[in-house]
């Protein structure tokens, strides 16, 4: 796995902010994590700043990034596509006075594995037609939890939680499931849970989604704002409604194993702007 090379460079001779009686002081930039693959999440804070309006865009490889103040810093959750070309891309935060700094940001390969994975007889089991039918079927639900409503303010403000009480990873994020013919790619974390467990909002937000999908089962999704949403599938219940507020840990239904899922568990993703990361990762940024 190749290192993150991180490397700023200011573009101005104008500083971001300063008074009279105190040196002027320009921006800076921190990442984390110091190591980005693709799939990944990263954090974004601009340092020696006071003044959030200060701020024109801010933009990774030529896309617009959202900003908020977290711990009264101004913040920015940027998401690695994992189909992303691993190499060099240019992480830029524009100012009002015209100043500019950037950042180079180096995305490493992810290792991908490969294993077989069977369909259940509730949906036809191992066999052509039902591989077929099941990836048909994948790409409508897909379909149905791209472009969904966020709100232009983050609604959060404290660190992201994990979404059940004990936490280890079945399946992680990242790998491809061999189906008949297919190679699906999983973007998203499987947490063991038996039927029936405590499924908690990793943040507070706002309920977009509930709803049986044939192959994601009973589903919710949550819009934390500014287009990060977090999801959680193949649930045995759902206990919110559509447009309900909830809050950091309050529980929102229970794991199952409804729709294309072998056994009972949870299936957790996170989007940034509908781009699918690691969910593992992305709650790390926050310890």
């Amino acid at each position: 796995m190749p290192l993150v090379i991180l490397s700023f460079f200011l573009l101005s001779a104008f500083p971001i902010f300063g008074t009279p009686d105190a040196p002027l002081k320009p921006a800076t930039f921190s990442v984390s994590p110091n190591i980005i693959y693709q799939g990944d999440p990263f954090l974004v804070q601009i340092n020696d700043l006071n003044d959030l309006a200060t701020i024109k865009k801010l933009s990774f490889d030529g896309k617009r990034a959202e900003i908020m103040a977290y711990k009264n810093i101004p913040t920015s959750l940027i998401g690695v596509d994992l189909n992303k070309k691993a190499g060099t891309y240019e992480l830029s935060a524009e100012f009002l006075n015209g100043s500019i700094v950037k950042k180079n940001i180096v995305v490493g390969l992810r290792d991908k594995i490969e294993a077989p994975l069977g369909i259940p007889e509730k949906l036809g089991g191992n066999t052509s037609a039902s591989a077929d039918k099941l990836v048909a079927t994948l790409n409508e639900d897909n379909k149905s939890l791209v472009g969904i409503k966020t709100e232009g303010e983050a609604l959060w403000s404290e660190p992201f939680v994990p979404p059940l009480e004990q936490i280890f990873v079945t399946a992680p994020y990242g790998n491809s499931r061999k189906t008949g013919a297919y190679s699906i790619p999983h973007k998203g974390v499987d947490y063991r849970a038996q039927e029936d467990t405590e499924v908690f909002a990793t943040n507070r937000g706002v309920v977009r989604i509930t709803q049986t999908f044939r192959n994601h089962g009973q589903t919710i999704v949550i819009d934390h704002g500014e287009g990060l949403q977090s999801y959680y599938l193949h649930l045995s219940k759902i206990n919110v409604n559509v447009g309900d507020m909830v809050e950091r840990g309050q529980v929102i239904g229970l794991s199952g194993s409804t729709g294309y899922a072998l056994g009972p568990h949870l299936h957790f993703s996170v989007r940034i702007n509908d781009v699918a990361i690691d969910p593992v990762r992305f709650l790390k940024l926050f310890q």
